[in-house]
């Protein structure tokens, strides 16, 4: 049995659009600012954290979590507190690229201990069109930035601020569904159970 990390409402959108059956647990683990880490090592650390603390919940399968950042001229942009805060950021993003990293996790467990173990990271590249003030505003009247890191739904295809893209579309709402497929074999559990443990999204 395979125990995916997080209860994201676009992960589990993806998972349902793959057709994947799911529950869902909640881990215990919070991510913190770990200086000096690339952007890839920190979101495959955040991911094996977050599988880590779901380890006493699980005797014999394998755990699948994941974390997922937006990143833009050497940091890490979170969700914004505040409308103010949220127009500050997207008046950065607008009319340049940035890059959505997503970490992935897989721990496979008998008798509670660890047997195997992978880690792997994906880069999303993402150019926000060109926006004005009012722009903006008019946009945060059809989706609330406040719980999405980089303040904007990559997945809102009604509202789509997005204007071109390289690489992997799931990754960059917040789970690599194409890469993922590639590691989860038979020896790491059926691909088709999946327990999803609750952890915060850095990126929504």
């Amino acid at each position: 049995m395979i125990y995916l990390v997080s209860t994201s409402p676009r992960r589990k959108k993806l998972l349902r659009e793959a057709g994947i059956r799911f529950r869902v647990l909640r881990p215990y683990y919070h991510e913190k600012d770990v200086p000096g880490l690339r952007p890839a090592a920190l979101v495959k650390r955040h991911a094996l954290e977050k599988a880590k603390s779901a380890q006493p919940l699980v005797k014999n399968g394998t755990l699948l979590s994941a974390d997922t950042i937006v990143y833009f001229k050497g940091g890490v942009i979170g969700k914004p507190r505040n409308i103010k805060e949220a127009v500050r950021i997207l008046s950065k993003l607008q009319g340049r690229w940035h890059a959505v990293y997503t970490g992935v996790a897989l721990l496979k467990l008998s008798a509670g201990q660890i047997i195997k173990k992978k880690l792997f990271s994906e880069k999303t590249g993402v150019f926000i069109k060109k926006m004005s003030p009012a722009d903006i505003y008019s946009y945060f009247r059809k989706i609330s930035p406040l719980d999405k890191a980089g303040a904007y739904a990559i997945q809102s295809r009604q509202s789509s601020i997005v204007e071109k893209l390289k690489g992997s579309f799931s990754n960059a709402v917040g789970l690599p569904i194409e890469e993922l497929k590639r590691w989860v074999t038979p020896s790491f559990g059926p691909w088709f159970y999946l327990l999803i443990i609750y952890a915060r999204l850095n990126y929504s």
